[in-house]
């Protein structure tokens, strides 16, 4: 009778690899559906592009390397760096600029470290870093149908109208006139408030509470801070199934937080921007919850991953007010990569044992007695 050879017993989680990366997709939904309902249907086509090359280039470099592509795309973790890829992209980029960003965040951002467990930075965050240094203005002009603004329900044949120009401005190629989609786009429309009144926008909130508006109406110019407000909740939901751990989200907000009112000064014409609009006027909830979070690219210790969120905290709002990029997220985060492995170097908790005095003709017979040995 042959014997089965098994491992070591192990505790077992209740949540695999392909279930965890489905809960954060889920916990992108606030914010994606938020989105969509003020810049129009531009992202979920960004998220579907994306995904599906995704999906299509992770086969392909699994099957080069010699693997089971069903097995390495179960995992679901190509799924996640392309929504988070997709979300980061202006609606209305074309194409090829979301073909060329996604292939840098799978094939230099991923599987030139190994693949998954491997790579030492973000991916998705490799490919927008990748798509900003080389295409500036087109990812800093989001393109916004004017259909879409004024639409006034989901199903009504302007909201159709506007799903057709966010998908002609994807695949210009598909109409005979390019020019003519141009004219109908807001092309005014910037990536944040942030860049959009120089770091000195208002509180949306706030200004359409007391004109009268609704806080869902376009018009209110909302979108941002509610936007926001979906990507918190979705935060706060991963927090609660224990998908994250706090230190790293709380360790950003609070720095910057900090950072925002030691150097700003009310009613000064200052540019460093309030409190509320460094939190809320640009991606600073989902850079804090779903991306500086990456559990392989960041620190690894609780220790280590409170400096980690300090410094990508601090990074963010350094760039924001002192660099050449306000929206500053995928460049904090990739610098908080860069630091993630020395963290864990040096904030790695002490072994059990670790730093004992070594025994001497002295201290021989006390530490023979504590190692339950006899002495002599």
């Amino acid at each position: 009778m042959g014997r089965i050879v098994t491992s070591s017993p192990m505790q077992h989680g209740s949540l695999d690899t392909n279930r965890i990366m489905l809960l954060v997709v889920a916990a992108c939904l606030p914010g994606v559906l938020i989105g969509t309902w003020f810049f129009g249907y531009g992202i979920l086509i960004n998220i579907s592009l994306a995904v599906i090359a995704a999906l299509v280039l992770e086969a392909c470099l699994v099957k080069i390397r010699g693997r089971e592509p069903r097995l390495y795309l179960a995992d679901n973790s190509a799924l996640v760096t392309a929504v988070l890829f997709g979300i980061a992209i202006p609606p209305g980029s074309q194409w090829s600029l979301l073909l060329m960003g996604i292939a840098f965040a799978i094939v230099i951002g991923k599987h030139a470290f190994g693949g998954l467990g491997q790579n030492a930075f973000n991916p998705a965050m490799c490919g927008y870093l990748f798509l900003l240094l080389t295409f500036p203005l087109e990812m800093t002009s989001w393109h916004i149908p004017n259909d879409a603004i004024v639409a006034g329900s989901s199903f009504s044949p302007i909201a159709w109208q506007g799903f057709l120009q966010a998908l002609l401005l994807t695949f210009p190629f598909l109409t005979s006139d390019p020019s003519g989609i141009q004219a109908t786009v807001d092309g005014l429309a910037m990536a944040t408030p942030l860049i959009e009144f120089k770091m000195a926008g208002p509180n949306a909130l706030r200004a359409a509470q007391e004109n009268g508006l609704s806080l869902f109406a376009r018009s209110s110019q909302t979108g941002w801070e509610l936007v926001n407000f979906g990507y918190l909740l979705g935060g706060l939901f991963l927090l609660f199934k224990r998908i994250i751990n706090w230190h790293i989200p709380v360790s950003i907000l609070a720095t910057i937080v900090v950072l925002s009112i030691l150097f700003y000064a009310p009613g000064s014409t200052s540019i460093y921007g309030t409190t509320y609009l460094h939190l809320f006027g640009s991606a600073t909830m989902i850079g804090a919850f779903f991306i500086a979070t990456d559990p392989v690219s960041a620190a690894t210790t609780n220790k280590g991953r409170l400096v980690y969120g300090i410094i990508i905290g601090a990074s963010i709002y350094a760039i924001r007010v002192w660099g050449s990029y306000l929206d500053s997220i995928a460049i904090a985060v990739l610098f908080g990569n860069f630091c993630a492995p020395l963290l864990d170097h040096f904030c790695r908790p002490r072994l059990y044992g670790e730093n004992r005095p070594l025994p001497t003709t002295e201290n021989l017979p006390r530490a023979a007695a504590e190692n339950n040995e006899p002495g002599s």
